[in-house]
């Protein structure tokens, strides 16, 4: 008992010294990416928090901002394959990381990174053309005149296959259209 207790004491101390370091940010004003402003305390924490590049430009990024979950955006253009890249061949385009599989594939799509970017910067297309943002699978994807358009897999559904059944032309409208007002 007496040690749960000690172990609490040093919590709440923790708890407290990390509130306090906030208490001096008196009315200072910052805009969060929204474009919100945010005062005071809480405008103190973000500035000291480390930007996620989760959100980067509204991409679908995990917490590292290794796009596509490691695999090679080349790969899915020149070869039609889900392939995963390495650390070793990695470049950044806008803010975001990419991994290739060798440096050939690097330097290809550094020379025209925009035929090689995912559409709707990584996020389900089924999901855009529902006006929503649905996590994806890298490995289910199509090239569509020339763009790699990804989609949701898990138990209960696989995005493509809706995709597939639907009005393919009506459906990369509503998804170019979702995405426009996302990505301003």
């Amino acid at each position: 008992m007496k040690s749960s207790m000690i172990k609490l004491s040093i919590a709440i101390a923790v708890v407290a010294t990390c509130f306090a370091s906030f208490s001096t940010a008196g009315d200072e004003v910052i805009k969060d990416q929204a474009g919100s402003q945010m005062k005071g305390k809480e405008a103190a924490m973000m500035k000291k928090a480390p930007m996620s590049r989760a959100y980067l430009h509204g991409y679908n990024l995990p917490s590292s901002g290794v796009a596509l979950e490691g695999y090679c955006p080349v790969c899915y253009i020149s070869a039609n394959k889900a392939v995963r890249g390495t650390k070793e061949f990695a470049a950044d385009h806008n803010g975001v990381t990419y991994y290739f599989v060798h440096a050939g594939a690097m330097k290809t799509f550094q020379e025209n990174p925009e035929k090689f970017l995912p559409a709707y910067g990584g996020w389900c297309a089924t999901g855009m053309a529902m006006k929503d943002k649905f996590p994806i699978d890298p490995t289910n994807f199509k090239v569509v005149d020339g763009r790699l358009l990804f989609f949701l897999t898990n138990k209960n559904v696989d995005a493509q296959k809706l995709w597939n059944n639907g009005n393919q032309r009506e459906l990369l409208a509503k998804a170019d259209a979702h995405w426009k007002t996302i990505n301003k």
